[in-house]
């Protein structure tokens, strides 16, 4: 790739939040961006592809898609859900609904992507949380998935830094979207109120915005971070 060469960027959760900022702001380089989501609500001037991350047909057919330009260079796996409530009332549907989205989800895409990320030697950047560093209550399906998908960042990075191929993750705590405006009203009316202290912690207020955190997923993956690979970024102000 020259200097006057667009990088092919696919984005998972390009739709809202952190996913529609982060597509901005590579669109806004002058990237060629394509946005991957279910729904078809991405920034002006990013394709739209619609992708299920948690289905492995759609995953195979949208990174086909966005290998059109013969190249990605860069993959961001920021879809995600969330999820709260007693350990003891978490139904199978759920969990599995969960880890398909926030784990296996980023896994399948990852593999469809490879072979175009190690042709032009590109880089991951991974959406996990500070549920996937320290221990958080009341969330313990989407602790496990994102506490997954951080060990799985560093265990790629190992496995492909022969290849000269990137894997970082960023670890939020509060990031000012709509999923975490709704988080108040879906947590149980009996939770300890110790606890309820800490997840408050969690709510706009304490929050960064989308674009700052996309701004941090767009210095990964750009030549300046060239040698950071394998590392785990808290965007938590302190929670973790």
């Amino acid at each position: 790739m020259t200097e006057s060469t667009p990088r092919v960027v696919v984005i998972t959760g390009a739709a809202s939040g952190i996913g529609y900022a982060t597509a901005e702001l590579f669109r806004d380089l002058g990237d060629i961006v394509f946005g991957l989501d279910i729904q078809p609500t991405t920034p002006d001037g990013v394709t739209y592809v619609e992708c299920n991350v948690a289905n492995r047909a759609s995953v195979d057919a949208a990174i086909e898609v966005c290998a059109q330009h013969g190249r990605i260079d860069v993959l961001a796996n920021v879809a995600g859900i969330v999820q709260f409530g007693r350990f003891e009332l978490i139904s199978d549907a759920e969990w599995d609904r969960v880890h398909a989205v926030d784990l296996k989800g980023p896994f399948m895409l990852m593999q469809a992507a490879l072979p175009h990320l190690k042709a032009c030697r590109g880089n991951i950047v991974n959406v996990s949380s500070v549920a996937g560093r320290v221990p958080q209550a009341y969330a313990t399906a989407y602790s496990a998935a994102k506490g997954g998908l951080t060990q799985l960042t560093r265990s790629l990075a190992l496995e492909l830094a022969p290849d000269r191929v990137r894997v970082n993750a960023v670890c939020p705590g509060t990031v000012d979207t709509p999923i975490v405006s709704h988080v108040a009203s879906i947590f149980p009316d009996d939770l300890d109120p110790r606890v309820m202290d800490r997840l408050m912690m969690m709510l706009p207020g304490k929050a960064i915005s989308p674009a700052e955190l996309g701004s941090a997923i767009v210095y990964l993956a750009s030549p300046e971070a060239r040698m950071i690979t394998g590392s785990i970024f808290a965007f938590d102000g302190g929670m973790s």
